[in-house]
């Protein structure tokens, strides 16, 4: 054995590696077993050549490239079975089937002397020369290499997923650089002294075989960043070893054995690849991951950007900004979902929504508050995301996340910091109010106390008649009644002494309805004076409530009297209604179409001591004591008017479970 033989040997022994790869994964994978046939075919080949180098008889090199021709010819179908495989064009099996028996009928072709005829020796050592038939097989094999390149490129021109594109590119490039280290055999098989070219197949079929197997055909980035510097160290070792080889056989010359060059130059190799082996591989990986170095330093910066802003959609954006322009993506998004991802990252599949959107990617934000996906399409380059570049990826998501919850929690003091100054303003003017309600008091305390020993003597001399009066049945009715009016006037003053103290005694069952007939009884001289006509449409079916029947008739009875007032002397209508919008609540309205509010003021009614009413005719605390009473039965008014058009208020209870 001598150099010459090497390349052969190392092409033959890298084939049949691929070869145990491809059989190793060939189950269930059609193309996997077509690749395993097509290198275990290449290193029959080179075994082939690597024996021409050392044999010394010519009849038996001829026969050893007879043997091996004879296997060979079925590289014309398995080429273009394998490119079907890939790219999907089945509609073309049957060319194939047509080039399986083509291969059949070369067999006996290549045993005979038209075929090879015969064998020449150079200085590399013997091999084969071609004869008039050796062309069949090769206008075959041109036809079956043309067909399998039309259809890669048309496969590259039509597909969509960068990552089947990726796939194609590899072949290409092994297919292109196989075909043109092999047909340079052509030109010694017609008896021209080189050496020759197709020994060193083994560079494009390691390529192919890196692809498919290792990574699946990933993009370019990946096998430079680690295939090439395997196969960098690899060539280099190789022309070390022939170097020193040579050079040590042409200092000594016959001075030595013939194995001491050889294993002088194996054991300095040996001693190259271990003590440079590490710096070659940081100069190339430096080299090589320029683009990717930059990436990691623009993700870093882009995350400790993101911790400094503290607006979710605005973090969203900036991401997706940056990572367009960094990766010059097709599309890019991100996304919320219910809950955190169990994996930091997957790749999606044709079977998900966000593939038929263009997305490819999918890493996970571990956020508390918002988990979510950065959803990534494909690069526009057509290359494919390396482990590194999804390991950034990763740690931009876990800053995502930190960003995202920071800026939740600080949302969330906003509305703590917006939520405890309305809650200032609001007890301000609570104590306002408090303020005016002790005024309140102290002239609502005075009154009663005027008013209070009239009333209990008035209240004294009607019970002393009801008790003694006998035949007269409807002049006691209307003593019952005025008694009753005068317990409602003590009623009111100490309901107006309860509003100014803000005091609570709402135990009893009240059908709404009632307050309301009684307060119609009550104003019912007023109505009939001024002409109003009151129309009422009890619909409720939930009317009992928890409360006090006689604020609740205070209630009312300020709202209908400013409805009459708003009405004037020209009389008019007003509606009560009651309805039941959910089990729980029961709902009276009272509308009248008189002359409304202005709007600029309808916020104010409320409030104590507000009033339109000219001086003398009201106080401005209607409203107001009707709202309390109201806020103190659990319930809620509001209040919809347009001027000229009239006023609706709106009661809401809570009904009584």
């Amino acid at each position: 054995m001598d150099l010459y033989s090497i390349p052969p040997i190392l092409s033959s022994i890298i084939l049949f590696i691929l070869f145990l790869m491809g059989l190793f994964k060939s189950r269930g994978s059609r193309t996997n077993l077509l690749f395993a046939f097509i290198c275990l075919l290449g290193c029959l080949l080179n075994m082939d050549k690597a024996i021409l180098t050392i044999v010394e008889r010519g009849d038996t090199a001829i026969r050893i490239s007879r043997v091996d021709h004879a296997f060979l010819v079925f590289i014309i179908p398995l080429y273009l079975h394998f490119t079907i495989m890939v790219t999907g064009q089945k509609r073309w099996l049957t060319v194939v089937k047509i080039l399986y028996f083509v291969s059949f009928c070369l067999i006996p072709l290549t045993q005979h002397r038209l075929y090879l005829t015969g064998v020449q020796r150079f200085f590399f050592g013997f091999f084969a020369i071609s004869g008039p038939l050796f062309y069949v097989f090769g206008l075959f094999s041109a036809i079956s290499l043309f067909l399998s390149l039309f259809l890669l490129f048309k496969g590259l021109k039509e597909e969509k997923s960068s990552i089947k594109k990726t796939r194609i590119k590899y072949i290409i490039l092994s297919f292109g650089l196989a075909a043109f280290v092999n047909h340079f055999d052509v030109i010694v098989m017609k008896g021209i002294e080189i050496y020759p070219i197709g020994n060193f197949v083994f560079i494009p079929m390691s390529l192919l075989g890196y692809a498919i197997f290792k990574h699946d055909v990933m993009e370019w980035k990946i096998f430079l960043n680690r295939g090439i510097i395997f196969t960098v160290l690899f060539l280099v070792s190789i022309g070390f070893f022939i170097g020193v080889a040579s050079l040590i056989k042409g200092l000594l010359g016959g001075a030595v054995g013939q194995e001491i060059p050889y294993i002088t130059a194996m054991v300095l190799t040996f001693l190259l690849i271990y003590l440079a082996k590490e710096r070659f591989q940081a100069f190339f990986i430096h080299l090589l991951q320029q683009g990717f170095i930059k990436n990691q330093k623009a993700i870093k910066e882009l995350s400790y950007e993101i911790l400094s802003l503290f607006d979710i959609e605005e973090i969203k954006e900036r991401i997706k900004k940056r990572l367009y322009d960094m990766f010059s993506l097709e599309h890019c998004d991100i996304k919320m979902v219910p809950r955190s991802q169990d994996e930091p990252f997957y790749f999606l599949n044709e079977k998900e929504e966000m593939w038929a959107r263009g997305f490819r990617l999918a890493i996970g934000i571990p956020s508390k508050e918002y988990p979510s996906l950065i959803l990534l399409g494909e690069k526009k380059d057509l290359s494919l995301f390396t482990e590194g570049e999804i390991e950034m990826l990763t740690i931009l998501a876990n800053h995502t996340a930190l960003a995202f919850d920071n800026a939740h929690a600080y949302r969330k003091l906003q509305e703590f910091s917006s939520t405890l100054e309305r809650v200032v303003e609001e007890r301000t003017k609570a104590l306002i109010q408090s303020e005016s309600l002790a005024a309140v008091g102290r002239l609502a305390a005075g009154v009663a106390h005027e008013m209070n020993n009239p009333i209990a003597g008035v209240m004294s001399t009607l019970e002393y008649h009801i008790d003694h009066l006998e035949g007269k049945e409807e002049l006691k009715e209307d003593l019952i009644f005025s008694l009753n009016e005068l317990k409602r006037v003590r009623d009111i003053v100490r309901s107006l002494l309860d509003a100014a103290r803000q005091k609570e005694s709402m135990d009893s069952l009240v059908d709404i309805h009632g307050p309301i007939d009684d307060t119609l009884r009550i104003l019912a001289p007023q109505l009939k004076k001024s002409g109003v006509t009151v129309e009422k449409s009890y619909n409720a079916k939930k009317s009992i409530i928890t409360g006090d029947a006689s604020r609740l008739c205070q209630v009312f009875i300020n709202i209908i009297k400013n409805g009459i007032d708003s009405l004037g002397e020209g009389g008019g209508k007003i509606l009560i209604q009651t309805e039941n919008p959910s089990a729980e609540k029961v709902i009276c309205s009272i509308k009248d179409n008189g002359s409304g509010i202005k709007k600029e003021i309808i916020k104010d009614i409320f409030k104590p001591f507000f009033t339109t009413k000219e001086q003398g005719k009201g106080m401005g605390l209607g409203l107001f004591i009707a709202h309390e009473i109201i806020k103190r039965h659990g319930g809620d008014i509001g209040v919809e008017s347009k001027e000229g058009e009239g006023t609706t208020f709106t009661l809401s209870f809570p009904c009584h479970s």
